[in-house]
Formats: structure tokens, sequence, C-alpha cells
């Protein structure tokens, strides 16, 4: 029987300079296409318009007061500040009251910074808002369309005095010692 010849194993070619690079450059791609160009054409919704899954079940709790002054008198908020329909489901922001007064209910998945603004986009809907006079001792709401007002905000700043602001942007974000107090004052035109 003739003898079998057994062939050498050749030897492992080397890749080249070129082909190292490929994977690098496309992980590289593929994290520049995920962190910029996608959030740049779908971004994200802003933290105010989702709503949320349940009530004080998120980890993150803020509790700031504003108060809402009407030609010289004191309002109070309503019970409905952040609670719409979506789809014809209720929808609770997480920017939201849960009852009558000045205290405003902030909750989230995480920590974020929330402003006055934040809280005029989810109070302000349709240019009108819902206040609840308490003066005579019962609760009567009454809806008022802000065209008809001067609004001037302003913040309890560390100088001990109210800080008038020009737009609701200018106050500063919600704290989380929840020592914040902002002012919403609206006067007749």
């Amino acid at each position: 029987m003739p003898k079998r010849k057994i062939k050498e194993a050749k030897p492992t070619r080397r890749l080249g300079k070129k082909e190292l690079l490929i994977v690098p450059i496309a992980m590289g791609g593929a994290t520049l296409v995920a962190l910029v160009i996608i959030p740049a054409l779908a971004p994200p919704p802003a933290p105010w318009s989702i709503c949320l899954k349940g009530h004080e079940i998120e980890t993150f709790q803020l509790y700031p007061r504003i108060e809402v002054i009407v030609d010289g008198k004191t309002m109070l908020l309503p019970d409905t500040v952040g609670k719409h329909l979506r789809d014809g489901k209720d929808c609770l922001r997480p920017i939201h009251s849960d009852e009558v007064g000045n205290v405003i209910h902030i909750e989230y998945i995480r920590p974020v910074r929330f402003t006055m603004d934040d809280f005029m986009k989810v109070y302000n809907v349709t240019n009108s808002i819902e206040v609840v006079d308490n003066s005579t001792g019962s609760n009567v709401w009454q809806t008022l369309n802000l065209t008809g007002y001067d609004i001037e905000y302003s913040y309890y700043s560390e100088a001990g005095e109210f800080t008038v602001v020009p737009k609701p942007s200018d106050v500063p974000p919600f704290p989380a010692d929840n020592m914040m107090v902002a002012r919403i004052e609206l006067t007749s035109k």
C-alpha cells in the first residue's frame, strides 16, 4: 500500500492594519448614530409631557410650593393640575397636584431638573388656568384666561425676598430640599 503523504498545516494569515481598523470604525459609527443622529431626528419626549404608570411609585419625589396671586388676592391651585386625558385615558403628569393648595408634587423615575417653565406647560394647557378661591371658607373654582392678565413670576431667593424674573424659564429648578417657594402674580389688564 502506498504511503500517504501528510499535508502540513498552513500558517494562519495575519490581519493587516486596514482589516484591524474595520471593527473599531464600525463600532464608532454605530455609537455616533445611536447617540447623536437618532436623538436629533427623533428626540425623546420631554419629561413633563409623559404619563406616569402609577402614583407615588417613582423614586424621585419633590414637593415645592407655588403661590398664585390674582389681583392681590391669594388663590390656591386646584387638585387637577397635571391630570389630563390622553387618548381617552387618564394621564397623570410627573408635575401634578394631589390636593387643593399651594404644594405641587413632582415625581419621576430618576432625579431630573424640573422648572417653573415645565410647571407652566402642564398647568397652562389652553392659555387659561384654574384657581381655587378659599377666602369665604368654601372652595370656589375659577377659570382665568391669561390673555386678560399681566403675569409676573418670582421666587424666594437667598436674599430673603422674592426675586422677580421676566419669564418662568428664569426661575431656578425646583431643589431637592423642597424649600423653594415660587410665585405667579396675575394683574388684570
